[in-house]
């Protein structure tokens, strides 16, 4: 389990302890923005999805689900004022395996440098084969990460949208 999540989980467990006051407390570890209380460590951007993965494991042949990113882009627009290799490092973040009954399942991926990145649900097959969809931000599957929000450690959340991956 990523970092994130063992604090999804201790925020959880706390949050159930503390009761329901309508306060929040302060996160000193991170920053949060409302995503189910998660909190990125200051030098990383949390990428979060809403998944349901009903539909993904109620296809046959899926063995599991994990997030990925890649950094396609720079921070500001063409034309690039920085380096990108020609194949973009892939980011692994978290998978689930299939079965899995739950309703809902929070997946994220750590990015630690700004630019413009590709985030994909990828489902993987008992076949070995794969198939990708791109996750968005206001319908746009390229996310723009600032060297700013990495500095302080800040969560954002996707849209769970099938959207072209460009």
């Amino acid at each position: 389990m990523h970092r994130w999540g063992q604090l999804l989980v201790t925020a959880a467990v706390f949050a159930g302890v503390a009761g329901c006051d309508g306060l929040e407390t302060a996160d000193t570890d991170g920053a949060t923005d409302g995503a189910g209380g998660a909190a990125a460590t200051p030098g990383t951007v949390l990428l979060l999805v809403d998944v349901n993965p009903e539909p993904f494991c109620n296809t046959v042949g899926v063995t599991g689900v994990q997030l990925i990113a890649r950094r396609v882009g720079c921070e500001s627009g063409p034309p690039a004022p920085c380096t990108l290799p020609a194949e973009p490092t892939t980011i692994e973040g978290d998978l689930f395996t299939c079965p899995n009954t739950d309703p809902s399942t929070l997946m994220g991926v750590e990015v630690g440098q700004g630019g413009r990145y590709e985030v994909q649900t990828v489902t993987e097959f008992t076949t070995g084969e794969s198939e990708a969809r791109c996750n968005a931000q206001g319908g746009d599957p390229e996310i723009v990460v600032l060297a700013s929000e990495v500095e302080v450690g800040t969560v954002t959340m996707l849209d769970d949208a099938d959207v072209p991956c460009p």
